[in-house]
């Protein structure tokens, strides 16, 4: 009697956890945490995301976050911003020191310019941010995951990327007012034109571009990096 007792109690709790896990499965949240730099929950309409980068500061007490980007499918991460672009590539969002470091947003950029620049580490740690940006130099994943979205004390900015390759000389992509004579159309012609495949997509000097610098693990060592780029079109 006492065995088939427990049976019963067992069989009860199995049913409360399938329906919970129905419960927020049809409920308007979704559970993002894969570490700090992560949204716990994020609001979801059927249409687009919703993030909210004074919420993001209210959360981690930090009003060095000044966006919140992703790469449907490829990564997310909160973007911080100080007065150089050392500080948070080794910190973590609640500025205690971490050798992973953050997604920065370069000290130079205001959220508006038309060139952002973004930078975040690669290495053996499975959990950063910008180690998938890598397996952009196969057209492949590319044409799976073409969208970058910045989201910003202003609203959601979409990005689609143009450019991606590979640099170990050429840092001229890092000025963010003068190209070495070249006009900014020009400019950022130059940098479609280094892709390691054609997208397809056409630029004009009406442009705005953000810029994704992470080190190169397709190459030994780490003087190389490998950037990818997308042009704004919202």
């Amino acid at each position: 009697m006492k065995n088939r007792l427990l049976r019963i109690i067992n069989l009860l709790l199995v049913i409360l956890v399938v329906l919970t896990l129905l419960s927020y499965r049809n409920n308007n949240f979704e559970i993002k945490s894969v570490d700090d730099n992560k949204v716990i929950i994020d609001k979801i309409d059927k249409k687009d995301k919703v993030i909210d980068i004074k919420e993001l500061r209210k959360k981690y007490s930090n009003n060095d976050i000044v966006a919140y980007i992703e790469i449907p499918g490829v990564t997310e991460s909160i973007v911080l911003q100080s007065s150089d672009n050392d500080y948070y590539l080794n910190h973590d969002v609640h500025k205690k020191y971490d050798i992973k470091g953050s997604v920065v947003l370069d000290y130079r950029n205001s959220i508006t310019d038309r060139k952002l620049l973004l930078y975040g580490h690669s290495g053996k740690e499975k959990d950063l941010a910008f180690l998938p940006l890598n397996n952009y130099i196969n057209k492949d994943y590319w044409n799976k995951h073409k969208t970058i979205n910045l989201y910003t004390l202003d609203g959601k900015k979409e990005y689609e990327i143009f450019s991606s390759y590979i640099e170990k000389s050429d840092f001229d992509y890092v000025n963010l007012k003068s190209f070495n004579g070249l006009s900014w159309g020009e400019h950022i012609n130059k940098l479609k034109n280094k892709s390691l495949y054609d997208t397809g997509i056409k630029l004009n000097n009406k442009d705005k571009i953000i810029i994704l610098q992470t080190c190169s693990m397709n190459d030994e060592g780490f003087q190389k990096y490998n950037l990818v780029i997308g042009k704004e079109v919202k």
